[in-house]
């Protein structure tokens, strides 16, 4: 499956808190869920119109509520805790290695072509920093409907630790560039 991701979105931080709406100023300490968005019931827009994930960031006294009150149910896929990056200041990686494992364990079930795109350079993000070790490569299917599937491990997770297939989406290197832009972009203290 050749991933066409050149229009690939990610939602950026608002400044604001989620909850409150309340301006987040530079320097102070939040919360920031990585989120599914939230489906249109009008079925408004089309797919390159919506986020792939949303970046929402909260004020530390809101987000204990947010995250307790289950208000995000399942398009909650993880959560940090970091600072309010200063305007033009530099960037900082604010997320461990255990929320970038976590968050690829939670991508399991994507469906979408660009989730799982994000899935499969997240697993070799993480099999760089060596949190998750390859199992095998297997080629799945017959013909035409033939494709490419990796199997990862959590290292140290022992030997019955969950085994996660991921199927190669065979990106472009532009296409993995846009990923890990969008990665750094989500991730990173710059909103």
């Amino acid at each position: 499956m050749s991933t066409p991701l050149k229009g690939l979105v990610i939602g950026r931080s608002s400044g604001h808190c989620a909850a409150t709406g309340r301006e987040l100023t530079p320097g102070e300490p939040c919360f920031t869920a990585l989120v599914r968005p939230e489906v249109d019931p009008a079925g408004g827009g089309g797919a390159g119109d919506r986020p792939v994930f949303d970046r929402l960031d909260y004020d530390p006294d809101a987000w204990p509520e947010v995250r307790d009150s289950g208000s995000l149910g399942d398009r909650l896929l993880c959560w940090w805790r970091t600072e309010v990056p200063e305007p033009g200041g530099r960037k900082h990686l604010f997320v461990d290695d255990e929320t970038l494992v976590d968050l690829f364990e939670r991508l399991d079930e994507e469906t979408a072509d660009e989730r799982k795109a994000f899935r499969f350079v997240l697993g070799l993000i993480l099999l760089r920093r060596r949190r998750l070790r390859m199992v095998e490569r297997a080629r799945e299917g017959e013909g035409g409907a033939s494709r490419e599937v990796w199997r990862f491990k959590r290292v140290g997770g022992g030997e019955d630790a969950p085994i996660w297939s991921v199927e190669d989406p065979r990106l472009s290197e532009s296409d993995a560039d846009a990923i890990v832009e969008q990665l750094s972009t989500i991730l990173s203290d710059d909103g």
